[in-house]
């Protein structure tokens, strides 16, 4: 179901006030074309009226492609703790389908679940299920990279930069996202401009290792065996923290 909102904010450019038009849930099967702006990074990107200054508008949202088999709850850097969010979304999708009318409890069934968090995690899943790659594989690739390049499991983001010929992944390297404390959980923001700090390109021969032994998955990292937290970032964010 797509339902949108004009919702006040201010210009992180100018500090001009005005309204946008904001998205709390998204139909991709009945819009084609936000599903393509979705993937380019273009969607909810404003001017300032005043500055002209463009800016990407965040906010809490669903995304559905029933057609797919695609159900995602999208989150902010300043949602509620994840733990918090999930018993949300799972009494959401329990109540609207696995209590639902026949036809609902159908299209529940036939869904992958995921929550997420900012419109590039949301571009990752949606590129990754278009390449008829499995994400909790993906996510073991990332684990393994982190770990293979030093870096502590909480201080970076793995982000998906470029499916390369002949299946390798390249992945861009990102800070965790540090939202103002100020901002309230429901109300959209503006993620800051955060440019890769490098990139790692994980070779096709990782994906298909991990791949082949589905068992060490959740031997290795049995976070990302939930159907809707499946995040390598997600544990980590918890367990070290």
């Amino acid at each position: 179901m797509t339902v949108f909102k004009l919702c006040p904010t201010t210009c992180p450019s100018c500090g001009h006030a005005f309204e946008v038009d904001i998205s709390f849930g998204l139909d991709g099967k009945r819009q084609r074309n936000v599903r393509e702006r979705l993937m380019a990074g273009t969607y909810q990107v404003y001017p300032c009226p005043a500055c002209k200054v463009t800016a990407v508008y965040e906010s809490p949202m669903i995304y559905t492609d029933f057609e797919r088999g695609e159900y995602v709850a999208m989150e902010t850097a300043r949602s509620a703790a994840k733990q918090t969010a999930l018993a949300r979304h799972e009494t959401i999708f329990r109540d609207c389908f696995e209590c639902g009318p026949p036809i609902a409890q159908e299209l529940g069934a036939r869904v992958k679940r995921r929550i997420v968090y900012g419109f590039g995690a949301l571009r990752e899943k949606l590129r990754l299920w278009d390449a008829g790659l499995d994400d909790r594989i993906v996510e073991a690739v990332k684990g393994d990279l982190v770990d293979q390049e030093g870096y502590h499991p909480a201080t970076v983001m793995l982000r998906l930069a470029a499916l390369l010929d002949g299946g390798h992944l390249m992945f861009g390297i990102y800070p965790p996202i540090d939202p103002p404390e100020d901002l309230p959980p429901d109300k959209p923001w503006v993620a800051p401009p955060s440019p890769a700090l490098d990139f790692v390109t994980a070779p096709a021969a990782m994906y298909q290792s991990r791949s082949a032994e589905p068992s060490k998955l959740e031997r290795d990292f049995p976070w990302i065996g939930d159907d809707w937290l499946v995040d390598v970032h997600d544990g980590p964010s918890y367990l070290y923290r």
